[in-house]
This record gives structure tokens, C-alpha cells and sequence, in this order.
């Protein structure tokens, strides 16, 4: 029993709490439940209100829709307007043009009258004026013809009376033959391998001739150096002249190195000599003329109104060896660079730098110079940057002054550059006077370009020393001696060569400022030339004398030019003697040497060959006979015969010999030769020599001959 009720008790209770836990989750679900609807309530009365304030942003965009319709249509109608009016604005500006057009044809027309009047003036002028000659001249024959008796004498006279009538009826206008009617203004251009430079004057005033002296970045000097920094690619220049050498080297900005010396690419030298560009040698030669044109034009520009293409005639110096094909290459360049704007222009002309240097000195001395002089012979020593030229002729006349042929010539490889050519505006106060010199240099304020090549070892070092450096007197003097020992060598040579006195030296170029080479040149020769001088503005000789050629041209007429001669038939056959090894089944047995050599007569150009004037005929390459040899003699001969062998042969006859230096003597047979001649205009035969190795040029003349 009491099991029965513990069961009924546990069961009621069971049920008892059943409602209650339901109860309470009913309770707090619906609790839930208002808040959820709570949160709908407020979500619906923010949307309304969203939708209330859209509906107000709708009528206020309808509104300002409607405002802006209204101006759209204002403004259609306002443009509506406008074309109406630029419709009669152009309908005016039609008849207007058409009203100065038709003004501008009667002008022309009216112009073309007066022309037309002023014309017939002159022609009616000329007829009067040739009717005055004939009865002037029928007058005279009358008179004759009174006579009653009529000699030889009469006979002469009255034929002298016809010719002057005829003289003076057939004259032309003097100007019409000259070549140049539209030349102002003449600019020499010195176009160098370190350095360059150019002189002007307006031809009103020739003897005024200006040389710049003002370069971009404000550099002041007569000369700007011949080099060009590019871009990383090589496409644009970013510098030019000194400012390309001068211009800090930034570690966090990599830069190309300066492009320079591309003027060696010209001329008959070497492969081995030709420096190496990372751009083709044109493209370097027209960028640079370009830059330096543009100079030239706004120096012009500044003071004369001229048309440059037009009014302006451009001459380029070039060295005494370039051949037409340079030339032509330089005339390409100078066209591509807008110097000139067609590429046959007449208005760019050449001259070589020797015969500038010679004209110039010349000319700078005329107002000395006395009938006696005539004949003397003078040297001129042109010391530039990469090259020295030796350039020696003879005085033919003063008024006109007249320059003889070249006599001597010699270019070598021993200019400024040679002796340093970063520090070349330091070196010049060096006299060789003071031997207590002592010069102190800052590398980063004046020679910046030179920090690119230091390691880092030596910047450092460099830094603490505040990249100061102290030039002492040996220093220097061992940067100059051996260069200028080379000049001097050329000049002995020279003075040896042409076996007579030298009346006077001249010293032009660039490296001639120096007074260190102006002393050691005086003193080694003022016992053997009887005046050394260093000419007038030495660095900008070329230039100006490029401008005096220019002048002296324009006053040229076609009827002035010389007739020359342009081609020959050669009559003899010319070669030089050379040594080979003697052949026993093909040589002599007469011209075998104890040493077991044989000398042969080589032929250059042979009997009966048509040349053209200052055509060449060379001997390339040739190697040296002896390994030891130090000097090196060409002999040239001539022979009737067509074909020959031999130096001793009959009719061979000895023309002249040319003798050239061999350095480095440790080369052995390791240094060609080149050998060649060709005919001028006066019959003379030009012979030059190389030095193939070295680029050494040698120049001689001989005759005139009965070629």
C-alpha cells in the first residue's frame, strides 16, 4: 500500500510541473516576440520617414529639372543667336577678303606697271645711251674718213675706236657672275677633334671678325670642347661642349660616359686608331653640329636680322687629308643638323685648317710685310688639341697677298690632350720658370668628371683629404716634357727637310697659349728662324681665318675662276724603290745584296693613265724591310717605259725622297707603311707617307714637272 501511494504522489507531481515550465517559455517567447515587433514598428516608421525625404529629393531634383530645361533652352537660343550672327560675321569677312584680294591684285598689278614702266625706262635708257656710243663712235670715223690721206696709224686707231665701242656696247652688269648675291653674314666654323670653336663678321664690315667667346651654362672661353654627353640609351644629348666633362658624377643617377674623339673616324687612319663610340661617328658628328648651330644661330640672330639659310655662308675648316668622300660625309652631317637646308647648298664651303693657319698668320703681318719678303719661306706650327700640323710654304706676293704650294707637311698625334687633357685650363700658368711651383688642385670643385674613375678606397682617402692635391714642379713638368720633345722633333724634322732658311715661325692653336711651349720652342730654334711668333688670338686662328676665306670668295665672279686643268694623261710611269727578297730563279744575280735582299722599282701609277687633279695612287700597308729601323727613306722614281724593274734601269730618273721617323722600335716589322702621290693643278706632284701605327702624316711636294 504504501508503495501504491508513493507512485501516485510522484505522478501528480510529474504533472503538476508540466503547465508551469510551459507556461514560462510561452511567457518569455512572446515577450521575444514584442520586442521583435517592437523593432519592425520602428523599422517601418524610419522607412516611411526614408521614403518621405526621397519624395521631397524628388520633387526638388523635378524642380531643378525644370530650371535647367528652361536655361537649356535659353542657351539653345542664345547659340542660335550666336551662329546667326558668326554666319554674318563670316558673310562680312568674306567680302572683305574678297575686296583685299581684289585690292592686293591691282596692287600687284599697279606694282607689276611700275615695274613694267621702270623696265622700258631703262631699256630705253640703254638704247639712248647706245645710240650716244655709235654716233660718238660714227663721229670719230667720219673724222677719219675727212681725212685725205690715211696711214697705218689712222688704220689702228679707228680699229682701237671699234673695239672700245664694242667693249662698252656689249657691257654687262659687274654683279651679275657673283656666285653669292645673298650673303651678310660669313661664320668659319673650326670643327676640331678636342675642341671647337667659330668667328663671324657681317660682309659690310670684313675686317670686324668676332670669334664667341659665350657658350651655354655661361662658360667664357674661345673654345668648347668636342664632346657630347647622351642619355642612357644613346638617343638624346643631355650635354654638350665643357659641361659634359664638367658636371658632377651623382651616385644615386647612372650616366653614360662623354662621347668623344669621333672626329678620328674621318680621314685615312688606322682601324686601330679609331677610337670605340657607343653610337655610330655620324650620328655623333650631326649631334654635335647641331648643338653648336644652334649657338651659332642665336649669335647671329642677336646681331643682324638675317634669313641663316639664306644670308649666311657657313665654312668648315678640315684637315689638309680629307678626301671628297669626308667631305661629302661632313656635308651630310652639317645637313642633318640643319646648318643648311639643302644638301648641294653652296652655302656651306670647306677649307683645310693648314692652308686657314698659313692665311691667317699672313694676313695678321700684311701691313709689315715689304716687296723684299717676297720669297721667303715661313713655318706655320699649328699645336690643338689631339694634333700637331707643320705646314711650311713661301711668300709669291703681298698685293694680293699670294701663298706658294705647300712645301712641307707634317701631322702627328702630340697636341694638349697628350699631356693631360683634364687638367688642361690648370696646366697653362706653368712657365717652367719657377721651380719653386707648387699648385694645389681641387678635384671635386674643378675636375669633377675624374671622381667616376676613384674606388672606393681611394674616396675614402680622397674625403678626408678633402679631395685636395698638390701638383709640384716635377710633376707637371713630366706631363709636358715628353709631349713637347715630340713637337719639337717635328719641327727639326721640317726644318731639315725643306734644306733652306726659315724666315719666320708661326705658333697658332690652342696649346700655343702656353708659355711653357712657347719658351722651349724659341729657345731650341731662335738661332736657326729669325723671327718666332705666337700669332693673334692662337686659339681661334682657324675660325677667323675660315671667315676671311669665306669673304675673299664672295668677291669671286665666274669669269675669275681659273680655267686649271682637271685631268692628264700621264707620260711616265712613277713608283717608289722598295726591298724585297732577292728570288734566284726570278731576280738577277746583279741585284742581290750581301744580305741576300733585292731593290725593286714598284709602280703607282703607270704611263698613259688618265688621273683626275689631286687624284691618289698609294702603296697601303707596306712592312718594313730591317726590324731595327728607326727612319725610313721613300724613293721616288719616273721611267718612260710602261713596265720596268729596276731603279737603275735607263731612262729612270729619280723624282724625290720623302723621309719619315719610326718609333717604337720595339715593334720590330709590327709598324706598316703607307706611301702615295697625286697630281695638282700646276703639274707639282704631292707625296705623303704614314705611319699606319701611329697615325704620323707626312706631306711633300715636288716640281712643278712635265707629268
Amino acid at each position: 500500500m504504501a508503495n501504491e501511494r508513493s507512485k501516485d504522489d510522484s505522478s501528480e507531481k510529474l504533472f503538476s510541473d508540466k503547465p508551469l515550465q510551459v507556461i514560462e517559455k510561452l511567457g518569455f517567447s512572446y515577450y521575444e516576440l514584442n520586442n521583435k515587433f517592437i523593432n519592425l514598428l520602428e523599422e517601418n516608421q524610419r522607412i516611411k520617414q526614408q521614403c518621405k525625404n526621397l519624395e521631397e529629393k524628388n520633387q526638388e531634383n523635378l524642380r531643378l529639372n525644370s530650371e535647367l530645361n528652361e536655361k537649356n533652352q535659353e542657351i539653345s537660343r542664345t547659340n542660335l543667336n550666336i551662329i546667326e550672327e558668326n554666319k554674318e560675321v563670316s558673310r562680312i569677312n568674306s567680302e572683305l577678303k574678297e575686296k583685299l584680294e581684289e585690292k592686293e591684285k591691282k596692287f600687284e598689278e599697279f606694282q607689276q606697271h611700275v615695274s613694267n614702266l621702270e623696265n622700258q625706262r631703262n631699256e630705253e635708257l640703254q638704247q639712248l645711251q647706245k645710240l650716244e656710243m655709235m654716233s660718238q663712235n660714227l663721229d670719230k670715223n667720219l673724222g677719219i674718213l675727212k681725212l685725205e690721206e690715211i696711214d697705218e696709224n689712222i688704220i689702228k686707231t679707228f680699229k682701237e675706236n671699234n673695239e672700245d665701242f664694242f667693249a662698252n656696247f656689249s657691257n654687262k652688269d659687274p654683279d651679275e657672275s657673283l656666285p653669292y648675291p645673298n650673303i651678310k653674314v660669313v661664320v668659319g666654323l673650326d670643327f676640331g677633334l678636342t675642341y671647337s670653336g667659330f668667328s663671324y663678321c657681317h660682309v659690310a664690315n670684313k675686317q670686324n671678325i668676332c670669334s664667341n667667346e659665350i657658350w651655354p651654362r655661361g662658360i667664357s672661353q674661345f673654345k668648347t670642347n668636342t664632346v657630347l654627353q647622351y642619355d642612357y640609351e644613346y638617343n638624346n644629348v643631355l650635354l654638350w661642349g665643357a659641361p659634359a666633362l664638367a658636371s658632377r658624377p651623382n651616385r644615386r643617377i647612372e650616366r653614360n660616359k662623354p662621347v668623344e674623339l669621333f672626329k678620328l673616324w674621318l680621314g685615312n687612319l688606322d682601324e686601330h686608331l679609331k677610337p670605340h663610340l657607343p653610337v655610330d661617328y655620324k650620328k655623333a658628328i650631326t649631334d654635335y653640329l647641331r648643338e653648336i648651330g644652334k649657338v651659332i644661330k642665336d649669335k647671329i640672330a642677336t646681331h643682324w636680322s638675317v634669313n641663316f639659310f639664306e644670308n649666311v655662308l657657313l665654312v668648315l675648316s678640315v684637315p689638309a687629308e680629307y678626301s671628297e668622300k669626308d667631305k661629302g660625309i661632313m656635308r651630310e652631317c652639317a645637313y642633318n643638323a640643319g646648318l643648311i637646308n639643302d644638301f648641294n647648298s653652296k652655302n656651306l664651303q670647306f677649307t683645310t685648317e693648314p692652308e686657314a693657319a698659313a692665311i691667317y698668320c699672313m694676313e695678321n703681318k700684311l701691313n709689315e710685310l715689304q716687296e723684299d719678303d717676297i720669297g721667303m719661306t715661313f713655318m706655320v706650327v699649328d699645336c690643338g688639341g689631339g694634333t700637331v700640323d707643320l705646314t711650311t710654304r713661301k711668300l709669291v706676293g703681298i698685293n694680293p697677298l699670294q701663298l706658294g704650294e705647300v712645301k712641307e707637311r707634317i701631322r702627328d698625334f702630340c697636341g694638349s690632350t697628350f699631356v693631360d687633357k683634364m687638367f688642361i685650363d690648370f696646366l697653362l700658368p706653368f712657365t717652367g720658370d719657377n721651380r719653386e711651383f707648387n699648385y694645389e688642385l681641387d678635384i671635386e670643385e674643378y675636375a669633377p668628371a675624374l671622381l667616376q674613375y676613384v674606388d672606393e678606397e681611394i674616396r675614402e682617402m680622397m674625403e678626408e683629404n678633402g679631395w685636395m692635391i698638390n701638383i709640384k714642379y716635377n710633376d707637371i713638368k713630366l706631363m709636358f716634357d715628353p709631349i713637347i720633345e715630340s713637337i719639337l722633333h717635328l719641327i727639326r724634322k721640317q726644318l731639315d727637310v725643306i734644306q733652306e732658311t726659315c724666315s719666320k715661325m708661326f705658333l697658332v692653336g690652342g696649346f700655343c697659349e702656353n708659355k711653357y711651349l712657347q719658351n722651349r720652342i724659341k729657345k731650341e730654334f731662335q738661332d736657326t728662324v729669325k723671327l718666332i711668333e705666337v700669332s693673334a688670338q692662337p686659339i681661334a686662328a682657324i675660325s677667323r681665318e675660315a671667315v676671311v676665306y669665306g669673304s675673299n670668295i664672295l668677291e669671286y665672279k665666274e669669269s675669275d675662276k681659273e680655267s686649271g686643268i682637271f685631268s692628264i694623261v700621264l707620260k711616265y710611269t712613277y713608283g717608289v724603290k722598295l726591298c724585297f727578297d732577292w728570288k734566284e730563279d726570278i731576280d738577277s744575280s746583279y741585284s742581290k745584296t750581301t744580305d741576300g735582299k733585292n731593290f725593286k722599282f714598284n709602280p703607282l701609277v703607270k704611263r698613259g693613265t688618265k688621273v683626275e687633279v689631286d687624284q691618289e695612287f698609294s702603296l697601303d700597308h707596306h712592312n718594313l724591310p730591317l726590324s731595327c729601323q728607326k727612319v725610313y727613306n721613300f724613293q721616288l722614281y719616273r721611267t718612260p717605259e710602261y713596265n720596268a724593274e729596276y731603279c737603275d734601269a735607263p731612262g729612270m730618273e729619280l723624282v724625290g725622297t720623302m723621309q719619315i721617323d719610326l718609333p717604337e722600335v720595339h715593334l720590330g716589322f709590327d709598324r706598316p707603311l703607307s706611301f702615295g702621290i697625286s697630281f695638282g693643278h700646276q703639274m707639282e706632284i704631292t707625296a705623303f707617307a704614314r705611319n699606319l701605327l701611329i697615325g704620323q702624316t707626312y706631306v711633300t711636294t715636288f716640281g712643278p714637272n712635265d707629268v
